[in-house]
């Protein structure tokens, strides 16, 4: 069988606070309660609304990067708890990790069919970037919720 890179188990617990903490952080936000990290970057390409100041290609331009930072902090842990080595890795930890990134795939992709006959203009793009999160989010779910399935099973058929 082919060898599959994994993270080492002991990231699994800081990765676990950062995605919990970067969830709080995106709902805080939603709820508009957030912070501003005001700083100059380097763009490739710039164009925001109403602001020729800060358009252009190849520039540096003053930019909240809030966003930005919790966006990588959510996606980053999301995946590196998700793709961690167990404790014991085995053959069937492994097909349920594969079999969750599976159908957390065919679960957004349907969804983000049904929303293209339902959703429009604008408001299409944030569903979009809405279904980045749900993605890492019910991939998480999946693999946490079989992975329980499995090990509680395992732990029955041991007893006897």
């Amino acid at each position: 069988m082919k060898r599959i890179y994994l993270f080492p188990n002991k990231l699994k617990i800081p990765a676990l606070v950062v995605f919990i903490i970067s969830i709080v952080l995106i709902f805080l936000q939603f709820n508009e309660i957030s912070t501003e990290l005001n700083m100059n970057v380097f763009a490739i390409v710039s164009d925001p609304f109403l602001d020729s100041e800060n358009s252009g290609n190849f520039r540096w331009v003053a930019q909240d990067m809030y966003n930005e930072v919790l966006d990588v902090l959510f996606f980053t842990s999301g995946l590196i708890l998700v793709f961690s080595k167990e404790k014991i890795e085995d053959e069937m930890i492994g097909f349920i990790r594969y079999q969750s990134l599976v159908n957390a795939t065919y679960f957004i992709f349907s969804l983000l069919i049904i929303s293209e006959f339902l959703i429009y203009g604008m408001s299409f793009g944030y569903v979009i970037m809405f279904f980045y999160y749900v993605f890492v989010l019910f991939l998480n779910i999946f693999y946490y919720t079989k992975l329980f399935i499995y090990k509680k099973q395992f732990s029955y058929e041991n007893e006897d």
